[in-house]
């Protein structure tokens, strides 16, 4: 055997001993302002106006449309089409519609077809089923 294994031990300690301030500033943040990326701050989201049409494949006797708890549009016994527009937020990442329909009592297989233009004028398309009632959440992209 060549050298001493004690040498050795301390030759490799002060090897690992001389990269602890390199280790050190990798691991742990830096108290200044140096290398910090500032991150954007988000822009706010502008409200725009949306053209809805909704169709009805029966007469339904409620109908509530909201958008983060606010009523977009509400009406009692709409007629099979109807059409309207909203203000409402539309960011890039698309909105969720909350749709509540009520038909009456004893319907089977109804539905709620909810066209939506938006800011940009792409038409989106989307069904809501139901038996009597049905409450769902449409998301327009």
């Amino acid at each position: 055997m060549r050298g001493s294994p004690i040498l050795r031990a301390l030759v490799a300690f002060l090897a690992l001993l001389a990269l602890a301030p390199l280790l050190w500033r990798t691991t742990h943040p830096v108290a200044s302002g140096r290398g910090v990326v500032a991150q954007p701050t988000p822009q706010p989201v502008k409200s725009a106006t949306v053209e809805c049409r909704v169709n009805f494949s029966i007469a339904a006797t409620r109908v509530a449309i909201q958008h983060l708890g606010k009523d977009v549009w509400s009406q009692d016994s709409p007629a099979i089409a109807e059409n309207f527009s909203g203000k409402i937020p539309w960011p890039k990442e698309g909105v969720d519609l909350h749709v509540s329909v009520a038909w009456p009592a004893g319907t089977r297989n109804a539905a709620m077809r909810v066209r939506l233009t938006a800011p940009d004028g792409t038409e989106h398309d989307r069904t809501v089923w139901g038996d009597g009632d049905a409450d769902e959440v449409l998301t327009f992209k």
